[in-house]
């Protein structure tokens, strides 16, 4: 697990100030890597006599930068590293890493199956002097080019660059997006990093807010890939890589999981013992491979099904008992610490537990959003529960992510289907009369207690999108235009997306949205900052991109079905206590909403320091919170735009 950086120059050999800019996006992204870094540039450069001064200024051993031929007037390019060691800890695995004097590479991330890549290519001729999933890469790279990418299992986001004989920058980003990249490209360079802050902090991305982020941001609760909250910074999107050479960019998908398989009709004529049978070989692979590493390891254990499921697969395949780790409050209606102890108890772990009061969290705020590199109404669990496993003396741990968007785990995706057979009704109905029903079911709504209702003017359009903003939106089209003052706009202009036609598609598209948005954009994204914030590498077997493309590939009605949730994976596991998967679901969370009652009035103030928000909106959220009309993310949100705001005009101001 690492921080990457680099500057590809697509004309000319790189600058001094480019060694600099990359030197400051590895100082800011210090937390992603702190066991060691390391820079490759070309010789040239690295004999400048400015440059040595400074290189000779910071702790460093000559091993740290290393040099390539520069290639003359072609492009050329600057990598860096920040190395958090979890594989093969000794220098032999210090990045980025080269293959003799013409290929490097940057790489951020797990390749699980990278024993197996290293057999396949040594029975070729390829030899290693490291054990490292990296060195594997770039072996593969060499041997089969960017069709590498289409073999790898695992999470990553890598750069790979060719010095000669044609200078060419590889841009690549795991299948599901567990690991980030985000770049900048302008008539001269291309500019990336793993964070959106380290580019900033390069000096050579201009900072400038992007409008259209705060939009997306109030209606998804994150900011969607490839968007940001920078004007000019994208974010490469899932299972894509960009290729940058002397002939221009080029931006193309090389694998999605979420598709399925391709012979659903085989699929479909499966008994469901083989179903089970198939599932329950995959899941134990996936646990297994995820497993690897040559330091302490654990597991998140919440006491629901996922997490649990871990827990029992993993005491089967390890020989001493597991690390386990919950999170335990005061509040009897959010803590699930029985069911963790029993799961623990049954499975014969080490278990933690680290109990957290409202005063212990909000105390440490301030550290929560210095973490946070983009807005997001999640990720304060995932903070703290990273926080207690590294004093714990964890340095990788598996989570029970991505358990739900894989199996079907939310009760939302029906409440959807019955939207969609609401909107079909009013789409027979003239528009004006259409939009005058929406608009009081709105206000009525708002006068009962029932401000969530202002979703319901998604409904307007006809696409799965703004199906799904409908069920799990964060503001509704009226409450996004009151706080960001724009007056009549048209949702439309907000939403894209094609139109659904029955039940079965529109379920399935939900799904998709489920996997797109609230998988990949927010939880993913915050695992990865929120762990990473503590020097811990989150792990995530669920989303095994094998497991994933056999389940999503099965017909719905193998995977739900009768009263159980999940049925599927606890089949699988088979074993798990009954307890744990016949209770009903609770979710990993924190007692947010009693919390946040106890300080509304500081928690307004804040969120009203800023000026992106329109005061009486934002004063109109409080009240519906405080009156039970609106769930605490929304208001919550408020805080996080207000906090986010801050930090970036101190950014700006320094």
């Amino acid at each position: 697990m690492c921080g990457i950086a680099g500057i590809f120059r697509l004309t000319g050999p790189p600058s001094v100030e480019d060694a600099v800019a990359v030197l400051r996006m590895l100082d800011a992204q210090i937390h992603r890597g702190p066991d060691d870094w390391g820079l490759v540039l070309p010789d040239t450069l690295g004999a400048d006599p400015d440059l040595r001064r400074l290189l000779l200024s910071r702790p460093s051993s000559p091993e740290h930068v290393r040099t390539y031929p520069a290639p003359g007037a072609g492009p050329s390019a600057i990598l860096g590293t920040r190395r958090l060691s979890i594989i093969d800890l000794s220098s032999r695995g210090r990045m980025p890493m080269g293959s003799g004097d013409r290929r490097w590479i940057a790489h951020n991330g797990e390749i699980y199956n990278h024993q197996a890549l290293r057999a396949d290519l040594a029975a070729g001729g390829a030899e290693f002097r490291s054990s490292t999933d990296t060195e594997v890469i770039l072996g593969g790279y060499a041997a089969w080019g960017d069709r590498v990418l289409q073999r790898l299992r695992g999470m990553f986001a890598l750069a790979v660059f060719e010095a000669a004989p044609h200078p060419r920058l590889l841009l690549a980003r795991d299948r599901l997006g567990i690991k980030p990249l985000y770049y900048h490209q302008d008539r001269e360079r291309l500019i990336f990093a793993s964070e959106v802050r380290a580019l900033l902090r390069s000096g050579m991305v201009p900072d400038e807010t992007n409008a259209d982020a705060l939009i997306r941001f109030l209606q998804w609760g994150s900011v969607p890939v490839p968007h940001t909250t920078i004007k000019d910074v994208l974010a490469l999107p899932a299972g894509h890589s960009l290729a940058l050479d002397a002939d221009g960019t080029r931006l193309e998908p090389y694998g999605d999981p979420a598709a399925g398989p391709r012979d659903s009709q085989a699929l479909a004529r499966l008994g469901r013992p083989e179903v089970v049978a198939r599932t329950r070989a995959l899941l134990e692979e996936a646990v297994r491979l995820h497993l690897t590493s040559d330091v302490p390891l654990g597991v998140f254990l919440s006491g629901g099904i996922d997490s649990s499921g871990l827990v029992a697969l993993s005491s089967r395949l390890l020989d001493a008992p597991v690390t386990t780790l919950s999170v335990v409050f005061d509040e009897p209606g959010y803590s699930e610490a029985a069911y963790a102890r029993a799961v623990a108890a049954r499975y014969g772990t080490d278990h933690r537990e680290v109990r957290l009061r409202a005063g212990d969290v909000f105390e440490a705020l301030p550290r929560f959003f210095a973490a946070m590199d983009e807005p997001t109404v999640d990720g304060v669990n995932t903070w703290f529960i990273s926080e207690a496993a590294r004093r714990s003396g964890l340095t990788v741990v598996l989570s029970g992510t991505g358990g739900d968007e894989v199996f079907l785990g939310y009760a939302h995706l029906r409440r959807g289907v019955l939207l969609h057979r609401l909107r079909t009704m009013l789409a027979t109905l003239p528009a004006p009369l259409r939009r005058a029903l929406l608009l009081g079911v709105r206000r009525a709504g708002a006068m009962v207690g029932r401000a969530g209702l202002e979703r319901l003017e998604y409904l307007e359009r006809p696409s799965a999108e703004s199906l799904y903003l409908a069920v799990r939106g964060l503001f509704g089209p009226g409450q996004i235009r009151d706080l960001l003052e724009l007056g009549e706009t048209e949702p439309a202009e907000w939403v894209a997306g094609s139109s659904i036609a029955d039940d079965q598609r529109t379920a399935d598209a939900l799904a998709r949205l489920e996997f797109a948005h609230y998988l990949q954009n927010q939880l993913l994204k915050d695992t990865d900052v929120m762990g990473m914030a503590h020097s811990l590498e989150i792990r995530v077997p669920y989303l095994d991109h094998e497991l994933v493309r056999w389940v999503v590939g099965l017909p719905r009605s193998m995977k739900l079905g009768g009263a159980r949730h999940k049925p599927l994976l606890v089949d699988a596991l088979d074993g798990l206590p009954r307890e744990i998967w016949a209770r009903p679901k609770m979710g990993f969370t924190f007692p947010f909403a009693p919390w946040m009652r106890e300080r509304a009035a500081e928690l307004e103030a804040i969120s009203l320091e800023g000026k992106l928000l329109h005061r009486k909106a934002v004063e109109g959220v409080w009240s519906d919170f405080r009156h039970g009309r609106l769930h605490w993310s929304r208001a919550w949100a408020l805080v996080v735009l207000a906090r986010f705001d801050a930090a970036r005009k101190q950014r700006v101001a320094a």
